[in-house]
């Protein structure tokens, strides 16, 4: 089990996305693993093009370099998976120029990549390119990219019958490299009665929290970030929420969740903790 929220930071140096995460690993209710970190980045890097006057000679190194950060609940076998396949989408974009537009594209759409042949030098300039990479293509990637893995895993024909061994759920936070804000995205799988399983996504807006893992306690962590008034920093308030259900459930005997946990934040493209508690 797993209990992850996230929001909106807002105001001074923690402005950005913030990742309030237990980090236990467990089975059955047995502890495997304890302080197992949820909270990552990975990094976003769109290819370089590489013209010799007109003639446009392949992609070379990167033009564009960054990162996002995800969390994940769920098979942490599975979610490795499902992150490993985001990484590899995410840090292999191509810009290219298909059907009338500038797009950035996939490392697995190689039909729409630039071809090696000549264009206009009025093509590919820093306006026409530096526009094209967003905030939402990122989360499409992501989708994308868990997508790419289910699909391979139906042609096992046992998606049905195993579905909960598929189950994963993951949160994005990104800044959109043009309007320089902050995005949040909630993923999850789902059963799909012809597909097995499926993607999908919930855009998380400001005032709001993404949620993954144990889900129950949503509304009291709402209730708990509406009542944050005054100084008081909502990435804060949420922490201390947190570990005081990891408190409330380890009394019981629950250990689905639990300590050391971590306060992280997303600030441009560098994801830092900035709360710890053991």
């Amino acid at each position: 089990m797993t209990l992850v929220l996230a929001g909106h930071s807002s105001g001074g140096f923690e402005e950005g996305i913030y990742f309030a995460s237990d980090s236990h690993i467990t089975q059955n209710n047995h502890v495997l693993v304890k302080g197992f970190k949820k909270v990552i980045e990975i990094p976003i890097r769109v290819k370089g093009l590489n013209f010799c006057g007109e003639w446009f000679n392949g992609y070379l190194g990167n033009r564009y370099q960054g990162a996002c950060s995800v969390a994940f609940a769920g098979s942490s076998l599975v979610a490795q998976h499902l992150i490993n396949s985001m990484k590899n989408h995410l840090t292999e974009l191509f810009p290219t120029y298909y059907n009338g537009s500038y797009q950035i594209v996939m490392s697995c759409e190689t039909n729409k990549h630039l071809r090696q042949t000549d264009y206009d030098d009025s093509m590919f300039l820093d306006s026409h390119l530096d526009t094209i990479l967003t905030a939402e293509y990122v989360s499409q990637v992501i989708c994308h990219s868990i997508e790419a893995v289910l699909n391979k895993a139906r042609e096992h024909c046992s998606m049905s019958r195993l579905f909960t061994a598929y189950q994963a759920e993951f949160i994005l936070g990104v800044q959109c490299p043009q309007t320089r804000e902050y995005h949040l995205y909630q993923y999850e799988i789902v059963p799909d009665q012809e597909l097995g399983a499926k993607v999908e996504v919930t855009r998380v807006n400001k005032n709001e929290l993404a949620v993954i893992g144990v889900k129950k306690f949503k509304d009291d962590a709402l209730i708990e970030l509406e009542q944050c008034k005054g100084e008081e920093k909502p990435s804060e308030k949420i922490f201390r929420f947190l570990n005081s259900v990891i408190e409330s459930e380890t009394s019981i005997g629950n250990n689905g969740i639990g300590k050391p946990s971590g306060l992280y934040n997303l600030q441009g493209s560098i994801l830092t903790r900035i709360g710890f508690e053991r």
